[in-house]
């Protein structure tokens, strides 16, 4: 049965790079694996960000930098202090990639494909001699049964590898199968709930106007303190945009709670005076 340094569960982009600065920092003296579920790895990288892939945002203070997180502000920061946006953008540039900045911080690669992102992370791996293994996928995991390879990793296909490091990074728990890996190794996980999302509106003041769109209003959830300010977009549902995803996000478990049901408050000209 082989053996690795480390083993990584889930092939999108935080597997990749949790491989490639191992595979760095090693020197390129530890051997790696990369188990992935799907036919491919980096799927979600190729969609994000309309298929130009949002890689990175301008912001390069920790603390700033935190204050956009909905959960997890604080416990943030530390770590911000030693990998942030100004790192990432170091990074990729020693991969040859450019990226731009666009006016509401988001930041791109030029050629606006996330193809070129994708090419960036698997040529790093390739490069470190990372091991690839696509439709791949765990089905259990065995650790502490032995002090020289503490953990054993099995495949529903059968195969088995050793590891002395194992990295969880298949990303959200949705799914009870997705959760599964993680509880067996003693973590206790939060019920999910949905993020970034749309509100579904009945109200006849939105009717035949799906389309319109604001550049910067203000949106309140009444009752609560969540409120967010930027884009909004009519749909034929409700409200979309920026400034309703932010609300959806920050409010996610609150609004999980009140089963959906909320008074939301539009201000759409908050920097205009009454004349």
């Amino acid at each position: 049965m082989s053996t690795y340094d480390l083993i990584v569960i889930g092939g999108g982009a935080a597997g990749f790079f949790t491989a490639i600065q191992t595979a760095e920092a090693s020197l390129g003296t530890a051997r790696i694996l990369l188990l992935e579920k799907a036919s491919q790895t980096l799927g979600k990288v190729k969609v994000s960000g309309g298929g130009r892939c949002n890689v990175t945002h301008s912001c390069f203070d920790p603390k700033a930098l935190s204050k956009n997180y909905p959960r997890g502000e604080k416990s943030l920061i530390g770590p911000f202090h030693h990998f942030q946006p100004t790192h990432m953008i170091e990074w990729l540039e020693s991969c040859g990639v450019e990226l731009k900045t666009e006016a509401d911080g988001r930041m791109f690669p030029v050629s606006d494909s996330s193809q070129t992102i994708i090419d960036a992370l698997t040529q790093a791996a390739t490069s470190q001699g990372i091991e690839i293994r696509t439709s791949s996928e765990v089905s259990s995991i065995d650790s502490g049964s032995s002090s020289t390879h503490p953990h054993t990793v099995t495949l529903v296909s059968g195969d088995s590898f050793h590891a002395h490091h194992l990295v969880i990074a298949t990303g959200g728990t949705r799914l009870k199968s997705s959760s599964h890996l993680a509880e067996s190794m003693g973590h206790q996980l939060l019920s999910p709930v949905p993020s970034l999302f749309t509100f579904n509106i009945n109200d006849s003041r939105l009717d035949d106007i799906a389309g319109v769109s604001v550049k910067h209003v203000e949106a309140f959830v009444r009752g609560t303190k969540f409120n967010s300010t930027g884009p909004i977009l009519v749909t034929h549902w409700g409200l979309s945009g920026p400034a309703i995803l932010k609300l959806s996000a920050w409010g996610a478990r609150q609004l999980s709670a009140s089963d959906y049901h909320f008074e939301l408050t539009v201000n759409w000209s908050p920097h205009e005076t009454f004349e």
